[in-house]
């Protein structure tokens, strides 16, 4: 597995956090997306958001089918499965609005021990009794990974962690020159993810 795919497939990655929310708004609603990446010898941060926003065109209340619109005219249709709080509080012309963020970084440890580990932690939140359904979730993920590999001449650097073998594609040769097998790499990755819906806008 590659890291950076956490960066390179943002649409598959927001479709996925959505939908652990159970709220799905499909991969192709993407509305804005900005990627801020700092790639330095022995250190990598990366940071990207992604905003979706539609207009809530029809409502099924029998099914919770939901028909959506987003600025270029294109509609689609979802199904708020009975976990989403307060579905009746929705009406047409509700504004849906969802922000994604994911966070990654890495940092190489010189003469650290030899131990591995990984340690998960995640939040989440959702809209109060009578209000319209939203709900937050974020997720941290930080590792410690042995180097087991270096090589300059495929741009990897291959890391070992708790079973798993990781190959990270290396943009920046610089980090050769820092990294050596031997080393360990400390990462963290967090991911958020922000669903609300909001009345109409007024004109």
């Amino acid at each position: 597995m590659k890291i950076s795919t956490v960066l390179l497939n943002l649409s598959i990655i927001t479709a996925s956090a959505l939908m652990t929310t159970n709220v799905a708004i499909a991969a192709d609603k993407v509305a804005e997306e900005k990627v801020v990446i700092v790639n330095a010898p022995g250190h990598v941060q990366g940071i990207a958001m992604v905003n979706v926003m539609a207009t809530v065109q029809e409502i099924d209340k029998k099914t919770r089918a939901i028909t959506l619109k987003k600025e270029n005219g294109e509609t689609s249709s979802i199904v708020a499965p009975e976990t989403v709080r307060n579905f009746d509080q929705i009406k047409v012309g509700d504004i849906v609005h969802a922000k994604y963020q994911t966070s990654v970084s890495f940092q190489v440890v010189k003469e650290g021990s030899t131990e591995v580990g990984r340690a998960v932690q995640e939040t989440s939140s959702r809209a109060k009794l009578g209000d319209k359904p939203s709900a937050r979730l974020t997720r941290a993920v930080a590792m410690r990974a042995n180097v087991t590999k270096v090589d300059p001449e495929n741009k990897t650097i291959t890391i070992q962690g708790q079973g798993k073998t990781f190959d990270m594609d290396v943009k920046n040769p610089e980090h050769f020159k820092v990294v050596k097998v031997g080393d360990q790499i400390d990462a963290l990755i967090t991911e958020s993810i922000a669903i609300s819906v909001t009345g109409a806008e007024k004109k």
